[in-house]
C-alpha cells in the first residue's frame, strides 16, 4: 500500500516509479468527473450525497507530472490536495492521510473532526488500513444521515395493496375474487393505492440496521445517543413486512434513487444504505482503471469542525449547498456570496482554510468580504503546529485605518499514540480559539 499525505508533493524513485505511473487514470482529474463516471465505486464525503459545488467539483484528486528522456518516463512528481482516505485502481492501493500525525498510520486528527461533525461521542474508533476498519468509515456515516431524514418525516409513497374481506373500499379484483370467494362467503377481493410507511425505501433502511447491527462498532452507533435510538425505533415500528431473506430483492428494487422534494434527506440516506448493504469494503478490483475506494474533504470537514466552535461565539455561518444566510456584494441581490462565517456586531469575517497557504484569490475574496460587511477583521484559520505564529496586516483602510488581515495559526495535536491525550491536547486548541473570539457582553 502506498501511503501520502494531503497537501504533500511527492517524488519518485527508480523503485516507485511504476507505482506512481499506475495512478494515471485518476490523477489530474477533476472530482466531478470521477464521480460522474459509472464505472467507479468510488464515494467521495460530502459530495457522493449531494450536488457537486463547481469551485469543488473542479479540484484535482491527485496531481501528476511527468519527466520524459529518449521516449522513456524518467521521474513522476505526485502532489495530494485536499481529499483523505482510501482508493484503489490498477492493482494499486492508496491510503491518504492528514499531513499532522508524525505516524501516518495513526490519524487521529482524521477520527476526531468526523467525530465532532457527525456528532459521534466513541472513543474506540478503528483507524487502521484493513478492510473492515475501512468499512467503518462508512458506517460513521449512517446516523448523521439517518437523523437528517427524519427530520422530514418517516418516508411515505404510495403501494398498491390487494384485500379480501367484507370492507371494501377500493378496485374489486373480479378474477381473484371468483377465485377467493366462490361461492360468496360475505368477503370481496379488491385492490386500493394508498400512502404507506412500510415501503421499498423504509425497508432498505431496516435492512441496513440489521445489518450494521451485527457488528460491535455498528452496534455502538445505533445506540450512542437518545435521537438514533429513537428513529432506529420509528424505522422498525414502520416496517412490520420485514424479512431478512428478501434483502437482494429490496436492494434490487432501490436502483432508482429518491427524488422527491419532500423528502431531500432520504436521497443520500438511500445512497449510503445500498453501499453498505452491498458490502463495498473498498475491495481493489482487478478491473483495469475501474476505480474504489473510499474518500472525505478535509476541507469540508475542516469548515464544519470549526462551525461547532464559532457559531457558539456568536458567528453566522452561510450554506451554499442550503442556498441561506448568504450576502450579495452589490444592491439589488446581485452577486450573492456566502462567506464561511461572519459576525456583524464586531465585523469580524473568518474564513476557514484547510491548505498550507492562502492564495491571491482567497486574499481576495476576503477582501471582498470585508469591504461588503464594513470588516474590521478577515482572519484565516488554518492548521498547524504549536510552535507556529500567526501574522497580522494591516489594511490601510476604515476607522483610522487600522483594518486587519489575519492569519490564526489553530495548534493540531502531534499524539499519536493514545487518543485520549489527542483529544484533550484538542479541547485546549478549542479554548484558545474561543478566547481569540470572546464575545464582549
Amino acid at each position: 500500500m502506498m501511503i501520502l499525505r494531503d497537501n504533500t508533493k511527492y517524488s519518485s524513485t527508480v523503485d516507485n516509479l511504476e507505482a506512481y505511473l499506475s495512478l494515471q487514470c485518476i490523477a489530474n482529474r477533476q472530482v466531478s468527473d470521477l464521480l460522474n463516471d459509472d464505472g467507479n465505486d468510488l464515494l467521495i464525503y460530502p459530495h457522493s450525497f449531494c450536488q457537486c459545488e463547481d469551485e469543488v467539483g473542479k479540484q484535482h484528486l491527485l496531481s501528476l507530472q511527468t519527466q520524459w528522456k529518449d521516449k522513456q518516463c524518467t521521474k513522476a512528481i505526485l502532489e495530494t490536495g485536499n481529499m483523505v482516505g482510501f482508493i484503489g485502481v490498477n492493482g494499486q492501493s492508496v491510503s491518504i492521510h492528514s499531513r499532522f500525525p508524525e505516524k501516518a498510520e495513526e490519524d487521529f486528527f482524521l477520527h476526531y473532526m468526523l467525530s465532532r461533525v457527525l456528532c459521534l461521542n466513541i472513543v474506540d474508533l478503528p483507524h487502521g488500513t484493513t478492510d473492515e476498519d475501512i468499512f467503518n468509515f462508512l458506517l460513521y456515516l449512517f446516523p448523521k444521515l439517518l437523523n437528517d431524514a427524519l427530520v422530514q418525516g418517516v418516508y411515505k409513497e404510495y403501494r398498491r395493496n390487494e384485500y379480501n374481506d367484507a370492507n371494501v373500499r377500493g378496485t374489486i379484483d373480479i378474477n381473484r375474487h371468483l377465485k377467493m370467494n366462490m361461492p360468496f362467503n360475505g368477503r370481496v377481493a379488491y385492490r386500493t393505492r394508498e400512502f404507506s410507511h412500510d415501503n421499498h425505501v423504509t425497508q432498505l433502511i431496516r435492512h441496513t440496521i440489521d445489518y450494521i447491527g451485527q457488528t460491535k462498532f455498528g452496534k455502538a452507533l445505533l445506540e450512542k445517543d437518545a435521537e438514533i435510538r429513537a428513529n432506529v425505533s420509528q424505522i422498525i415500528a414502520a416496517t412490520p413486512h420485514y424479512k431478512r431473506q428478501e434483502r437482494e430483492k429490496v436492494i434490487k428494487s432501490n436502483s432508482r434513487i429518491v427524488c422527491h422534494p419532500y423528502y431531500s434527506g432520504y436521497t443520500p440516506l438511500q445512497k449510503l444504505c445500498l453501499r453498505i448493504l452491498r458490502h463495498e469494503k473498498i475491495k481493489y478490483g482487478a478491473k483495469e482503471n475501474c476505480i474504489y475506494g473510499l474518500l472525505f474533504d478535509v476541507s469540508y470537514l475542516w469548515e464544519e469542525y470549526l462551525a461547532t466552535i464559532l457559531i457558539g461565539q456568536g458567528f453566522e455561518h452561510p450554506n451554499n449547498k442550503k442556498k441561506i444566510g448568504r450576502i450579495h456584494l452589490a444592491k439589488y441581490g446581485m452577486y450573492p456570496r456566502y462567506p464561511d462565517f461572519y459576525r456583524e456586531r464586531d465585523h469580524t469575517v473568518v474564513d476557514a482554510k484547510y491548505k498550507k497557504e492562502s492564495t491571491r484569490d482567497d486574499i481576495h475574496q476576503m477582501i471582498a468580504y470585508m469591504y461588503r460587511l464594513k470588516g474590521k477583521y478577515g482572519v484565516f484559520i488554518q492548521p498547524g503546529d504549536k510552535e507556529d505564529r500567526n501574522f497580522d496586516y494591516l489594511l490601510g483602510y476604515g476607522e483610522d485605518n487600522n483594518a486587519e488581515l489575519q492569519t490564526y495559526l489553530y495548534p493540531i495535536s502531534r499524539v499519536t499514540s493514545n487518543y485520549k491525550e489527542f483529544v484533550a491536547e484538542m479541547a485546549e486548541s478549542e479554548e484558545l480559539l474561543k478566547a481569540r473570539f470572546l464575545l464582549e457582553k
